[in-house]
């Protein structure tokens, strides 16, 4: 499976950088612009063994119900979060790290990612 991007529509133009730059890296992506049933589409994306991206940010509309769906522990480093802007995490996910791209130049928000997703992959087709 590729790697599971969800993000909120108005965050479509950074969505659209990181899959270029993971692609650029040799990762497969995913992205889900969140609506009403992004939740369950996070849960299903879990299940898979591809790490699953959340782009968190003010312009997410995700209420609490929905991020609470979430909150059981998935494998480590499978379910990551990460911030757009100052926003943080929701509440029901506050537990779990939340990696912040805000204020980070180019290079260092792909460094930061790459090293969230397990780095560049060499050879694409393994």
């Amino acid at each position: 499976m590729p790697i599971f991007v969800s993000h909120a529509v108005p965050d479509g133009p950074w969505a659209q950088w990181i899959a270029l730059e993971l692609r650029a890296a040799g990762h497969e992506v995913n992205l889900d612009p969140a609506g009403a049933d992004f939740a369950s589409r996070i849960a299903v994306a879990l299940s898979g063994s591809d790490p699953v991206v959340v782009l968190l940010s003010a312009e997410h509309r995700g209420t609490e119900s929905d991020w609470a769906g979430l909150s059981c522990p998935a494998p480590p480093g499978r379910l990551i979060l990460v911030g757009l802007d100052a926003t943080g995490a929701p509440p029901p996910l506050s537990a779990m790290t939340c990696h912040s791209l805000h204020g980070l130049d180019e290079e260092d928000a792909l460094d930061l990612l790459l090293g969230l997703v397990g780095g560049p992959r060499l050879h694409p087709n393994e």
